[in-house]
């Protein structure tokens, strides 16, 4: 019978870089992500990207996207898109909520900086396209996208979105269930 070691018994050996970089295999930073709920979220929410840069990879196959960049810092949309008709367009990736009732998607950032409470929002000039990741509800990295400047307003100041927009079902505008059709 075969007994699991449990988190305080190393059981592989390190290959991968990110095993390097942390001097632990991949079952010790799996055992760590089971216990994180905050690294559970920010795994998601990058695995989110990941899969969409993969769906990105389809469009390029499909003649759709001629080639984008993914970018990991604050302040820049996740993703700058060349379309294959010379547009440019940005994307934001975010996770729908998890849990029972209506389909929304949260549209602030982690963290506030300090002495700007309005820090937390997007302006809803901030990017192009704002992609719904639907995994937290349905197990599949599947998405949503909208326009940023036809979704609901902070009730505070009207340049920024709302922090939860509501995504109907059936989807229907402002929401669209391809990328291009989000642009027309």
């Amino acid at each position: 019978m075969s007994r699991d070691p449990g988190p305080g018994t190393r059981t592989n050996t390190i290959g991968h870089p990110v095993e390097r970089m942390l001097n632990a295999s991949a079952r010790d930073i799996l055992d760590a992500l089971e216990n994180g709920f905050r690294a559970r979220a920010d795994l998601k929410g990058k695995l989110a990207e990941l899969f969409m840069s993969r769906h990105l990879d389809e469009l390029q196959r499909a003649d759709e996207v001629e080639r984008y960049e993914w970018f990991d810092q604050d302040g820049v949309p996740d993703f700058t898109v060349w379309l294959t008709t010379g547009r440019i367009i940005t994307i934001e990736v975010k996770n729908v909520r998890s849990g029972a009732g209506s389909l929304r998607v949260e549209t602030q950032k982690t963290r506030a900086s300090k002495g700007d409470p309005m820090s937390r929002f997007y302006r809803a000039d901030q990017f192009d396209v704002l992609a719904a990741c639907l995994y937290n509800r349905t197990g599949r990295w599947e998405y949503l996208f909208a326009k940023p400047v036809e979704l609901r307003r902070a009730r505070t100041d009207a340049r920024y979105l709302e922090p939860l927009q509501p995504i109907p079902s059936p989807v229907t505008a402002p929401w669209h269930e391809r990328l291009l059709d989000t642009l027309s």
